[in-house]
């Protein structure tokens, strides 16, 4: 991505000057790690005298929402007022293998960090290396895949309530008697569970609803041909909730020359930016990438003084079709697998886009 590119594409919104002027404050703290539903535990704090050392721990590179990832963290810890807590930053990954990510968190401890985000290759699996750097006065936090320590901080979005929203919003949209096609993520997974979970919560009070379920992987080329293959055979679909990838349902109407109905999905570019062409109605709401960002802040709450809760919900941010503005919640001069929620408002979390999209 050239910087030419990215000017003109608007894209240097949100820089410094957004910044809180304290992303420690108690009240932003609290708005941002909400402790999440059936919790009650918090975790005491470290007192430790910074600057710090912070060590990443990721499971998996490769995909983009990985990327992205790794790109807006190591952007935050840059900025200024972050920046001044952090004496040493490093990202440790691990290839998905729980072997080599145990490996590298033994590293981290004999090194004598301050703190250890993970995100993990396995929910059990760095339980007992990870309650061992606790012991040694470590603080560590996970985000995303997140860990069953429970000595450890954990950061997440609640998949649960995002496939049920998601259900609302359909169930406002789509007229009684018709179909709903459920675009599943990978079948199995936590996340699909939770989501989907969410999302018959909703759909099972409204039984004159049909719904037909599908599973597109979080892959736009699977979303597509599952769609499709969902409306050669039922031609009473009314909606479609789908979760990451959902760009592929959308082109799979679109291909087929069938007027696409009311849908949802993540914060992928493209499926913003095609149903903004096309004037579909949407919900997205998006895992985001500055996930890692918020784990990094938890850290240096914990490290600096602050209690937390033991599992944290950072609030979601939903975007629907008759908000969404070009330059700002999708951009027409990146590709259309570029994920566009990477700030966390709540958080006081803000990535400049141009450090992203490298």
């Amino acid at each position: 991505m050239t910087k030419s590119l990215l000017l003109a594409a608007g894209l240097l919104l949100g820089a410094g000057a957004a910044h809180a002027a304290d992303p420690l404050a108690a009240a932003t703290l609290d708005q941002c790690f909400v402790e999440a539903p059936g919790t009650t535990a918090t975790i005491a704090p470290k007192h430790k005298t910074g600057p710090f050392r912070i060590a990443l721990s990721n499971s998996l590179y490769g995909n983009n929402w990985r990327t992205e990832m790794l790109n807006s963290v190591s952007a935050y810890v840059k900025q200024p007022d972050i920046a001044a807590h952090i004496k040493e930053f490093k990202i440790y990954n691990a290839g998905n293998a729980v072997a080599q990510q145990i490996s590298q968190i033994r590293e981290m401890i004999l090194s004598g960090y301050d703190a250890i985000v993970v995100n993990a290759a396995s929910t059990s699996g760095l339980d007992s290396v990870l309650n061992q750097a606790v012991r040694r006065g470590i603080v560590v936090t996970s985000f995303d895949n997140v860990v069953s320590s429970t000595k450890s901080i954990n950061v997440n979005e609640d998949q649960r309530e995002m496939g049920r929203r998601w259900a609302e919003f359909l169930v406002s949209k789509v007229a009684p008697g018709k179909s709903i096609l459920m675009v599943h993520g990978l079948a199995g997974t936590t996340v699909d569970n939770d989501q989907a979970a969410g999302a018959m919560s909703v759909f099972s009070h409204h039984p004159d609803l049909k719904i037909i379920n599908v599973y597109g992987n979080w892959d736009v080329g699977t979303n597509q041909k599952v769609t499709a293959d969902a409306l050669s055979t039922h031609h009473d679909i009314g909606g479609v909730w789908g979760t990451e990838g959902a760009t592929g349902a959308l082109q799979a109407f679109l291909q087929l020359g069938v007027a696409p109905v009311p849908m949802t999905g993540e914060s992928d570019n493209g499926f913003m930016r095609l149903a903004a062409e096309h004037h579909v109605p949407i919900l997205v709401i998006g895992q985001s990438p500055s996930l890692a960002a918020a784990g990094v802040l938890a850290a240096l709450a914990s490290l600096t003084g602050h209690a937390l809760p033991q599992s944290a919900s950072i609030p979601l941010t939903a975007v629907g079709s008759d908000q969404m503005k070009a330059g700002t919640d999708y951009f027409p001069n990146l590709p259309p697998s570029f994920v566009t929620n990477i700030n966390i408002e709540k958080c006081g979390i803000h990535i400049p886009v141009s450090d992203v999209a490298k």
